[in-house]
C-alpha cells in the first residue's frame, strides 16, 4: 500500500503508550443504548447471522433483554442504537461488538496527544463476546474481571512510570518477522517479558502474569490501538488521500480517508484466500471479510510487510491485506490474504 508522505511522515512520528484501561461507555462517551460494530455502518436486518447474533447477545451482556427473542424484537423495533465502532477512537476485530460495559485498553499517541481503546483479547475464551459475537455467564464474568480486576493494579503502576511504550516492542518484532496483523509471535514474547517488572510490582502479578503468557496473540489488540491514534492524527491533520479506516461486516467492506473522515466508501465484502484451514474448519462455513484489524494495515503492517497468501485470488488493484478468517457461527478458521476491493477507492 502506498502512504501519502505526509502520512507517513505522521505515522513515523507516533508513539504510542499503553496509558489505561477504561469501560467503553465513559471512554468514547456512547449514548444509552449502543453497540459498536465491525466495519462500515449497516442495519440489523442486513447483517450477517454472526453479527445478529452478537447484537443479541450484546442486548443480554448489558441487561437491556433477558432472553434472546426479547433483544431481537428490539432490535427489529430499532430500539437500540448501532453505529460503526471506527466511527468512534476504537476498532473492532472480529464481529467488534463493543457496548458501555466492555473494557478498552487506551493506547495514547505521545506526539500527538490522541487516544484509542480497543478491547482486551479475552484469554481462555478467544474471540469471545467483542470479538466472535459469543456470550454466556463466563465470558461476562470474564470481562467484567479483566476491567475491574485484572488490569486496575497494573495500570496504577504504569501510570507512575508515564505509561508503557510500545514503539521500540512493535519495530522490534518485524525485525523478528511478524508483520503485525495476523502473526505476533515475537511481539508477545517482546511484551511480556517487558511487563514482567511492573507487573512484579501488582498484588495480583500471578493472574497477570499468568494471562501474558497464555492469551494468544495479545499484542493484536495494542497494536490495533496504536494504529487507530496514530491515523486518528492523520485523520485530524486532513492529509488528502489518506486511508485512515479500513474494516467489513461480513456484508460489505469500507474504507475512509482522512480528508473525509466521516463518509464511508463501500463495496461488497472480499472472501480471504488462506494456505489452509484449522482442523475442523469447514470453507463453506466462511465468511467474507468482518473486522477492522485491516487498521493495522492502513498503516503498513500486515500484507504490506508479507503477504500471507500472495496467491490470494482476488483481482483488482487493492492493496492485498491479511486477515483472520471467521467461521460464520464464530471462531478462527486460519489466516489468509485478499485485496481491499477497488470499488472503495472509486470516489
Amino acid at each position: 500500500m502506498y502512504l501519502k508522505p505526509e502520512a507517513k511522515k505522521i505515522i513515523d512520528a507516533s508513539d504510542p503508550h499503553w496509558v489505561d484501561v477504561m469501560p467503553a461507555g465513559k471512554f468514547l462517551e456512547l449514548p444509552e443504548k449502543t453497540i459498536l460494530h465491525a466495519g462500515p455502518p449497516i442495519e440489523y436486518g442486513r447483517m450477517c447471522v454472526l453479527h445478529r447474533r452478537g447484537m443479541v447477545n450484546a442486548c443480554l451482556f448489558e441487561g437491556w433483554a433477558k432472553t434472546e427473542s426479547e433483544a431481537d424484537a428490539m432490535l427489529s423495533r430499532g430500539e437500540v442504537r448501532l453505529a460503526a465502532a471506527m466511527d468512534y477512537a476504537t476498532v473492532g476485530s472480529g464481529t467488534g461488538i463493543v457496548t458501555a460495559n466492555v473494557p478498552l485498553l487506551v493506547v495514547e499517541d505521545r506526539t500527538t496527544g490522541l487516544r484509542a481503546g480497543v478491547f482486551p483479547s479475552e484469554g481462555r475464551f478467544g474471540g469471545g463476546f467483542c470479538g466472535w459475537g459469543v456470550y454466556s455467564s463466563e465470558i461476562a464474568e470474564n470481562l467484567a474481571y479483566m476491567r475491574d480486576g485484572l488490569f486496575p493494579p497494573l495500570v496504577n503502576v504504569l501510570k507512575d512510570i508515564g505509561g508503557f511504550p510500545l514503539k521500540a516492542l512493535f519495530a522490534e518484532a518485524i525485525r523478528m518477522g511478524d508483520e503485525l496483523h495476523s502473526c505476533q509471535k515475537a511481539i508477545d514474547c517482546l511484551f511480556t517479558r517487558a511487563i514482567i517488572p511492573h507487573a512484579l510490582k501488582c498484588p495480583n502479578a500471578a493472574e497477570l502474569l499468568s494471562y501474558f503468557a497464555t492469551a494468544d496473540r495479545f499484542t493484536h489488540n495494542f497494536g490495533q490501538a496504536a494504529s487507530r491514534a496514530a491515523l486518528l492524527g492523520v485523520a485530524a491533520a486532513g492529509v488528502q488521500g489518506a486511508l485512515v479506516a479500513a474494516g467489513g461486516n461480513g456484508v460489505e467492506y469500507g474504507v475512509k480517508f482522512a480528508d473525509a473522515p466521516d463518509t464511508w466508501h463501500v463495496a461488497p465484502s472480499p472472501m480471504i484466500v488462506g494456505p489452509y484451514l484449522t482442523p475442523g474448519a469447514k470453507k463453506e462455513n466462511q465468511l467474507p471479510w468482518i473486522g477492522d484489524s485491516s487498521i493495522t494495515e492502513c498503516r503498513g503492517w500486515g500484507g504490506q510487510i508479507r503477504p500471507i497468501n500472495p496467491e490470494h485470488g482476488c483481482e483488482g488493484t487493492g492493496p492485498v491485506i491479511n486477515g483472520g478468517m471467521i467461521d460464520r457461527n464464530g471462531g478462527w478458521m486460519g489466516a489468509g490474504s485478499t485485496r481491499m476491493p477497488d470499488a472503495c477507492f472509486m470516489v
